[in-house]
């Protein structure tokens, strides 16, 4: 039996999203245990199968973030990250000041790097930062996501569904979209974004960091080992970055030389891994899977797009806002994979750019702040920045209307339709 063309396996993810959220917004429950709850009653319940459900714990996303943690004890241990935090970050006089000083290389590395490596070496960085500064790590590890999502925005390299979404109008138009082409639109939004955190810098919490004594503001000696683990994280990003040889092997060989050449000991390697993190993101793919494989992310852009008729500009509205808000709750290389040829297919009939709709939907699909499980790198700093799930909807909703607005109006004026 079906209802809205949606059988019972969806609307039981439909209820389990829902207690997700409810338990995650109103209970002292912790994050990893009510993920894993979620996951395995989506797996008990046939919604899904024994592969999906483990899919997030062999997911290459999940295994890179376990194995950079290893690659930043190397660096936390040989001073490198002390020497970011004295020389890098510096002290600045006001919080307006430290976020600008954070955001903007943030952003700037992740439009050339994985964010989610950017993320995993700045945890640290922003934690022993914080301390420096007197001010709770809360204050700036959702800014640090925030940057490096939007960074990730501003070239066709910077994150995955940016590609993906330029494949689709590649195969559409046979005309290819050049590297750069998301670089006025994205650092527009970047710069709106970084003064939205300046405004609402008080909806930013004040939360208590898990084993936040363990970070020491003194700098675990500079020496020869400190350059060593410098080149290995250096190699480690450019070798990635230019594509010789996947992000997973290089993060696999980096971490292996960390330990080899003893910029960090086995038991400092171990001690490193965050479990509770891992947990969180591997249940949320599989909860991602769930959402698309039984039709819900579908049914969601059918429905909203039906609503535009003939007009191309309530269609192009219409699809950044679908695209800002699914992506909370899907990957958004998913969300980018499913409303790609949607998104074309509709400027075609409507005889309107299919550019400027490609454009603005890189822009929704990553642009998303409302909620942990939105972006990979929501998660890695939802744990050690001791949040609450209602800590990212407060600031995170907000967000996401004044970036959709800015996507729609720097979009619109760059590449009319």
């Amino acid at each position: 039996m079906e209802l809205l063309g949606l059988d019972w396996h969806a609307w039981f993810t439909v209820l389990m999203v829902l207690a997700m959220f409810t338990t995650l917004l109103t209970s002292k429950i912790p994050a990893d245990f009510t993920f894993f709850t979620i996951m395995a009653l989506l797996l008990i319940s046939g919604c899904l199968d024994e592969t999906s459900a483990l899919s997030g714990f062999s997911s290459s996303t999940v295994v890179v973030v376990g194995v950079l943690f290893i690659v930043v004890a190397g660096l936390e241990h040989t001073g490198v990250l002390h020497w970011v935090v004295q020389h890098m970050l510096g002290k600045p006089g006001s919080y307006s000041r430290a976020i600008v000083r954070l955001m903007v290389p943030v952003a700037m590395l992740s439009s050339m790097l994985s964010n989610t490596t950017v993320v995993a070496l700045f945890i640290k960085v922003v934690r022993l930062w914080a301390n420096k500064l007197d001010t709770k790590p809360s204050k700036f590890l959702i800014p640090l996501s925030y940057a490096a999502g939007m960074g990730g925005v501003c070239t066709l390299i910077g994150t995955p569904p940016n590609l993906i979404i330029s494949g689709f109008y590649n195969a559409a138009t046979k005309d290819e979209m050049g590297v750069l082409i998301t670089a006025l639109p994205g650092l527009f939004c970047l710069g709106i974004g970084i003064v939205t955190i300046i405004l609402l810098q008080r909806l930013l919490p004040e939360r208590e960091a898990p084993e936040a004594d363990d970070i020491s503001d003194e700098a675990p000696s500079f020496g020869p080992r400190t350059l060593l683990s410098t080149a290995i994280m250096f190699a480690m990003v450019i070798v990635s970055a230019l594509k010789i040889v996947s992000l997973l092997k290089c993060c696999f060989i980096a971490a292996l030389l960390m330990v080899v050449t003893r910029c960090c000991t086995i038991a400092q390697a171990k001690k490193a891994i965050n479990w509770d993190v891992l947990m969180v993101f591997a249940c949320s793919v599989t909860l991602g899977i769930a959402i698309d494989n039984t039709g819900l992310a579908q049914l969601a852009a059918n429905g909203m797009v039906n609503w535009c008729g003939n007009n191309a500009l309530m269609a192009f509205i219409i699809m950044c806002t679908l695209g800002t808000f699914v992506t909370e709750f899907v990957s958004n290389t998913a969300c980018g994979a499913i409303m790609a040829p949607i998104a074309i297919q509709i400027a075609t009939t409507m005889n309107a750019n299919p550019l400027t709709f490609c454009i603005g939907l890189m822009i929704s699909v990553s642009s998303s702040f409302a909620t942990p499980i939105g972006s990979p790198t929501h998660l890695m700093v939802y744990i050690p920045g001791g949040y609450r799930f209602s800590d990212f909807l407060r600031i995170g909703l907000p967000m996401n209307f004044i970036i959709l607005a800015a996507n729609i109006f720097i979009t619109l004026l760059i590449f009319p339709l």
